[in-house]
């Protein structure tokens, strides 16, 4: 008989004292406008599916990094000289995906309509001044690494307070992910309108989908360079986190809050919020009384 992953998306807020608990399925993705079945879908692939595509992913981002100026032909070379069945096409789109083409990439969800040119972002997290919460939200997208799988995390991150607002994670990367950790978020902290939204991954965050609920909540957009671009002197395309303690998905389904807490440790807090943020959190504690 074939095993199926339970691979759905759990999702929520790891924050020590969250305004409001998540809401269902049904309500969440109401809210972002997706339909429950398309929530599910994914959850038909089997074990051996998926575990394939994580194997596929994982020695994509070490043979970028002894091959930095390869494209997908020769990547599907590689990977075809090391026994694996895969043909350019599945290559090609599993680049993109995780940004490892070094060309623009398209929608996450490979959705051509979804995709508009869109006018420059500026940065404009360096220039904001943190004094409370809900000021300036930073999100990220973390490839986590336990004994039997690679997790994929969305991430909404206080830049005040330092802690994870909302999560969405799942053993696949869809452009759903982003938006219903950024609900997650809203959900918990209702932010006023004009809180900043900064994003380094911006192919995650451009989509049309995701730019309307920005624009519901009323969060202003903010892009700056992704800290781990080739050539730049930052880290690998994504950087895979080794996350100690949970043997399996299920594991991490029993104990999401934990799984977020030891994944975003006070090191990965300090390299995804940026230098300017850990400066201004020093100045902050050394005038703010005990």
């Amino acid at each position: 008989m074939q095993q199926y992953a339970d691979s759905g998306i759990v999702f929520g807020s790891a924050a020590a004292a969250a305004a409001m608990k998540p809401d269902s399925v049904r309500a969440t993705c109401e809210a972002i406008g997706l339909a429950r079945s398309t929530y599910y879908y994914q959850s038909h692939r089997s074990v051996t599916a998926i575990e394939l595509e994580q194997k596929i992913v994982l020695r994509l981002h070490e043979l970028r990094e002894l091959h930095p100026r390869d494209g997908y032909r020769r990547m599907t070379a590689h990977l075809q000289s090391e026994g694996l069945h895969v043909n350019r096409k599945r290559i090609a789109r599993l680049m993109h995906l995780h940004g490892l083409s070094g060309q623009p990439s398209r929608p996450p969800d490979g959705s051509v309509r979804n995709w508009h040119a869109r006018a420059p972002t500026a940065n404009l997290h360096d220039s904001t001044r943190l004094t409370g919460p809900c000021q300036v939200w930073v999100t990220d997208l973390a490839y986590a690494r336990i004994r039997t799988n690679l997790v994929y995390v969305a991430v909404v991150i206080d830049a005040w307070s330092r802690e994870v607002i909302g999560y969405a994670a799942s053993l696949q990367i869809t452009s759903r992910l982003t938006r219903i950790a950024l609900h997650s978020a809203v959900r918990s902290h209702r932010p006023a309108a004009g809180c900043i939204h900064h994003s380094t991954c911006a192919a995650h965050y451009l989509t049309h989908g995701y730019c309307e609920l920005l624009r519901q909540y009323g969060l202003i957009p903010s892009i700056g360079a992704p800290a781990g671009r080739p050539g730049t002197g930052g880290r690998s395309p994504r950087n895979i986190i080794e996350v100690q303690g949970f043997e399996s998905w299920k594991a991490v389904l029993s104990g999401p809050r934990s799984f977020i807490r030891a994944l975003y440790s006070a090191e990965h807090l300090d390299y995804v919020l940026g230098h300017p943020y850990a400066t201004r959190m020093a100045r902050r504690e050394s005038v703010v009384p005990d």
